[in-house]
């Protein structure tokens, strides 16, 4: 990219650090995370330390090289309007994420494509430069310090990171206990580094930072599921779940106007609420996250209770249903198109097809045999072979999506634990 032009594109009213060439913000971004262990071999200690380094300058040329100029420059204004960038902690997320996360679309991420594009590099640099994906973002309170490492509590997923920076123990000088820092490590080897910039706080932000903790655990899940315990909790709590969406319904799927959706998830809520405590009042439904175009354009949706998974929505669901009921309808395309996807999304779970077809095999017979275009399919003979090729997580437990709603336990309530 050039850097002229993306010097006029971002920093143009960068009122705290005045006009600075963008590579040498990624330079310094990339300077912290160089620290690399690998065994408890320290011969080899210190040329991965300066190796790493290296590594991460290349990649950084990389990412903003000509092949990559259009997608870097659309995430830029995505994620800053109008192209102006007033915080040097945000642009180097932003960048680090673009290098390291960001799906290209071509398929695949700008350091994989980099390790591609230098198949010279040997095993142990590939290895570390691909680990460099599995990026934590958090909000971490400051437990202690550890000789050259500081101890860093992730309030999003409850586990503890030994974290270190390239600059030595200095890097840490400002940081005290209890202090909250909100940024992102990566491993390398046996420990954690800092990816980019860390923004400090005051321990007396403890308690705003902790909600926004929970918003983000809630926003994305998977985040607080590195925790296996969490991730076990979680499932606990969705089996207890699952059986008072149940008891409210009677059923764990149910298909209803779009328009009641809103109220039918707030009723199931406040269910659960009032479990534990009866006055609980109800949610306020602009919470629920239900916001999705897609979800109230449609006619009918169907909301599932996937067992160990939590709610799923099903727009326009009540036409899979339909073309069960009358195969004949799979000949016009809304019918058509809705079953395919509901057969085809890898995300989404098998459950609703196998409920309806508990209903009718027959029916199922004949419905797949219509959309599938073979006259001889039964579904007691291909049925869960048809869903493991189109949803094969389900089956491998590789892809399997965590529970919706992560349990926040006791540790957050108590500084210094």
């Amino acid at each position: 990219m050039d850097a002229n032009l993306l010097d006029e594109l971002i920093y143009r009213s960068w009122s705290n650090a005045g006009r600075r060439g963008v590579r040498a913000v990624a330079e310094r971004m990339f300077v912290v995370g160089r620290l690399v262990r690998v065994g408890d071999e320290g011969r080899h200690h210190v040329d991965l330390l300066e190796r790493a380094g290296e590594l991460k300058g290349m990649l950084v040329e990389f990412a903003m090289s000509p092949r990559f100029d259009t997608e870097l420059t659309a995430v830029i204004w995505q994620m800053f309007p109008g192209g102006v960038v007033s915080d040097e902690a945000e642009f180097t997320m932003a960048l680090d994420h673009f290098a390291l996360q960001h799906e290209l679309r071509s398929g695949g991420t700008v350091v994989e494509a980099f390790v591609t594009a230098n198949p010279e590099l040997p095993e142990v640099e590939r290895d570390m430069l691909l680990g460099w994906r599995d990026v934590v973002e958090g909000i971490f309170e400051v437990r202690g310090k550890d000789r050259d490492a500081v101890l860093l509590f992730n309030f999003v997923d409850e586990l503890t990171y030994r974290t270190q920076s390239t600059l030595g123990r200095k890097a840490f000088t400002p940081l005290r206990k209890s202090m909250i820092a909100v940024g992102r490590v990566v491993r390398i080897g046996g420990d954690w580094v800092v990816s980019g910039n860390l923004a400090v706080f005051p321990a007396s932000a403890r308690d705003q930072m902790l909600a926004a903790a929970a918003q983000e655990a809630m926003r994305n899940p998977a985040a607080a599921f590195r925790n296996p315990e969490k991730l076990a909790e979680a499932r606990r709590l969705m089996t207890d779940q699952h059986d008072l969406f149940v008891e409210l319904f009677g059923a764990d799927l149910i298909v209803v106007p779009a328009s009641e959706v809103s109220g039918k998830v707030t009723e199931f809520y406040h269910h659960v609420a009032r479990q534990v405590r009866p006055d609980a009042e109800p949610p306020d439904p602009d919470r629920l996250g239900l916001d999705d175009e897609e979800l109230f354009s449609a006619e009918h949706v169907a909301i599932h209770f996937v067992p160990g998974e939590g709610l799923s929505f099903y727009p326009d669901f009540h036409l899979v249903e339909e073309a069960f009921a009358n195969p004949a309808l799979l000949s016009r395309r809304r019918h058509r198109e809705a079953l395919t996807d509901l057969l085809r999304d890898p995300d989404t779970s098998p459950e609703p097809l196998r409920q309806l077809a508990a209903r009718d095999e027959s029916s199922a017979n004949a419905a797949f045999a219509k959309l599938l275009k073979r006259k001889s399919f039964r579904w007691d003979v291909e049925g869960e072979a048809l869903l493991r090729r189109h949803k094969p997580g389900y089956f491998d437990g590789l892809v399997r999506r965590p529970p919706t709603v992560p349990p926040m336990t006791a540790p957050w309530g108590r500084p210094g634990n």
